[in-house]
């Protein structure tokens, strides 16, 4: 009986991967500066201090009788409102807002910089602020018009500030809010920040600079408010964390630091997002991881996603890429308003 001749094997095919429902991925053209060769060297030249904006400051009462510092940069009546909401123990001299504020201040936009309860001014009451917080973000915007009435509010929030933004957006009374956002850096998913910043370089890099910071603030706040937390855990904290849990959880409505950070994340918010909504997220930001990211998104949502930037840094070429490609952006759905009848693709690339 003759053998009957070996068959060719077939060629292995290669796996097809699920491409993941992302609304929009966007590799920008974003270029780091040579000597920034790691994600925490981007990082860290972003802390470096800058040339002051003069800004408008004012203390202002809030609806639940406390103060925040509110700060603008008047700009021309018929162009755009911008609100530019900070990071956490950021200010409206942090390097990221600094950025965006100088870029559309210098095309005419009115910029309002609020800080955050705590943050540049001592607030009134035992709380704070934190990453969920739409209901002050909501206000802080609706104040803001309604001190600078203008033809269109957008509004970009940096880190937490961004992750709040996204709470506040996702509220059904602020559906019609807005024109259009960005973020920058936002942690979408906290769990996965705060333990990107409770742990190892996260920690003694980031983690130890906010715990002084953070702890200082409530050490003030204790001497008005002598049982506004275990004082005496506090002292020994030695995490953000542990800030988390002992103040933040608590003094908030929390029941503890998990439960925090789990209804704090806006990626599920991003699901039945309504208005048109600019994720950028570097690939290599040590404190949002980018496996950490969401996978989905509503049709209005686009990401951004270039390898280096670090957390909120983008300190590279083309120097202005950051709020250029924010400008870019807004302007797009900016004049689809004016103009409703040019068509526009949600899924469309924008020209950087």
């Amino acid at each position: 009986m003759k053998k009957q001749p070996k068959q060719p094997k077939k060629p292995k095919q290669l796996k097809q991967l699920k491409q993941p429902s992302l609304s929009f991925v966007l590799e920008g053209k974003f270029r780091r500066r040579w000597w920034l060769i790691s994600k925490h060297l981007e990082t860290i030249a972003a802390m470096r201090g800058g040339e002051h904006l003069p800004y408008r400051s004012e203390v202002v009462t809030t609806r639940d009788g406390d103060e925040v510092l509110m700060n603008w940069l008047p700009g021309e009546d018929n162009k755009p409102l911008l609100v530019i909401f900070h990071g956490l123990e950021g200010c409206c001299q942090s390097h990221t807002v600094r950025m965006i504020a100088s870029h559309f201040a210098a095309q005419g936009w009115t910029i309002a910089a609020p800080h955050f309860r705590s943050c540049g001014h001592l607030n009134l009451l035992p709380r704070a602020y934190h990453a969920g917080d739409g209901q002050d973000v909501k206000w802080m915007i609706e104040y803001s018009q309604a001190l600078y009435p203008r033809p269109q509010t957008f509004a970009v929030g940096v880190s937490l500030g961004g992750n709040a933004l996204i709470q506040c957006l996702a509220m059904p009374e602020s559906k019609k809010l807005l024109s259009a956002a960005a973020t920058i850096s936002a942690p979408l998913n906290m769990i996965a920040a705060a333990h990107a910043i409770n742990h190892g370089f996260g920690h003694m890099i980031y983690g130890r600079h906010f715990m002084k910071l953070l702890r200082v603030k409530v050490q003030q706040k204790s001497r008005r408010y002598p049982a506004i937390c275990n004082m005496k855990e506090l002292n020994k904290a030695r995490t953000v964390g542990d800030f988390d849990r002992i103040y933040t959880a608590p003094t908030h409505g929390f029941a503890d630091a998990t439960d925090y950070w789990t209804k704090a994340s806006s990626a599920k918010a991003l699901l039945s997002m309504t208005t048109p909504m600019l994720c950028i997220n570097a690939q290599n930001d040590p404190i949002v991881p980018v496996k950490s990211l969401p996978k989905e998104a509503a049709a209005t949502v686009k990401f951004c996603q270039p390898h280096h930037g670090g957390h909120g840094s983008f300190c590279g070429t083309p120097k202005d890429w950051l709020p250029v490609t924010v400008s870019n952006f807004f302007t797009n759905y900016a004049q689809h308003q004016e103009n409703p009848g040019i068509p526009h693709d949600n899924t469309a690339t924008i020209n950087l």
